[in-house]
């Protein structure tokens, strides 16, 4: 005989990511809240226990409560589980991983100061440590529900990936190696989140695909020297391959597989756990890094003004 399903979520935690996601702009933030909070302090496996924990707090049925669901994948709040190798992780078939709490915060809270009271502001930040240890207990330190074997495989969207990665480095501060396409990671909302990885203090080598955003790299480089490292094929050479490296900690290869537009999910990739996959991983990135071409700001930027003319 199974045990009932008992939720630890409170009212309160709903009323915070709701007032988050609506500075965000997430779809039906209400919703969204009640599946995020959800997923994060309890981790069913089940949708019906997501659709108890909805009724009892929200009285959200279950097309809402799936379209709460489908705007989190959206805007990058969660990935979508689509397989496992070599883990003793039960995923369940209510399969998603949530970004984590903290760089969820990092992203909002300057936004979410400006309308809410300073005590509002204050409380919702107090209870972040509590956020952040069901996450920690329900999805390990690095997001994925892997320790140190096996990996797991994802559909996600480029916010979902740049949150996993600034929450890695705030709590670890490792180096960042990426291979990413340069066609938009230098707009908004990428850039932004970009500026946070470098605010750390993170050593950055960077393979891009393009220099078409020669302005807004020389930006970076001139604000922040050192830290960045940036190193580019052309784009029939590099494909749709993108790569994450964080350290010694997690690496993430992936594909992308639709229009790349910061609403939708778009990529297809394999998340890496194992010290021994982790290294073969870094070891390609530094091959290509070695054949790459490093980018000159002044020379290419004078190329950039030339074909501009």
């Amino acid at each position: 005989m199974g045990c009932e399903f008992k939720s630890n979520v409170k009212l309160d935690y709903i009323q915070d990511f709701e007032m988050m996601f609506e500075r965000m702009k997430v779809d039906r933030p209400r919703e969204a809240a009640v599946y995020y909070v959800t997923l994060i302090i309890d981790c069913p496996k089940e949708f019906s226990e997501f659709l108890k924990t909805a009724e009892e707090f929200a009285n959200i049925t279950r097309r809402p409560l799936e379209t709460g669901r489908a705007s989190l994948l959206r805007h990058g709040l969660v990935a979508k589980v689509l397989f496992s190798n070599e883990s003793d992780e039960d995923f369940g078939r209510e399969s998603y991983l949530p970004a984590h709490p903290r760089a969820i915060w990092e992203d909002v809270k300057q936004d979410l100061k400006k309308v809410v009271a300073e005590d509002t502001y204050k409380i919702i930040e107090n209870r972040l440590n509590e956020y952040s240890r069901y996450y920690t207990t329900n999805f390990e330190k690095y997001g994925i529900k892997l320790k140190r074997n096996g990996n797991v495989t994802l559909q996600y969207s480029g916010k979902w990936i740049l949150y996993n990665v600034l929450n890695n480095l705030i709590e670890k501060n490792n180096d960042l190696k990426m291979q990413i396409g340069g066609e938009r990671f230098f707009e908004e909302p990428f850039i932004k989140y970009f500026k946070k990885f470098l605010e750390l203090d993170t050593k950055i080598q960077l393979i891009i695909d393009n220099t078409t955003n020669m302005d807004a790299i020389k930006k970076l480089k001139e604000t922040y020297g050192n830290n960045l490292e940036i190193r580019y094929f052309s784009e029939d050479v590099s494909g749709t391959m993108r790569n994450f490296v964080y350290g010694k900690e997690i690496a993430v290869n992936g594909i992308k597989i639709l229009p790349d537009k910061s609403d939708e999910p778009s990529y297809i990739g394999t998340a890496y756990v194992n010290l021994t996959d982790i290294q073969i991983l870094d070891e390609r990135f530094n091959n290509l890094w070695g054949i790459a071409k490093p980018l000159n700001i002044k020379q290419d930027a004078n190329i950039t003004e030339r074909q501009e003319k």
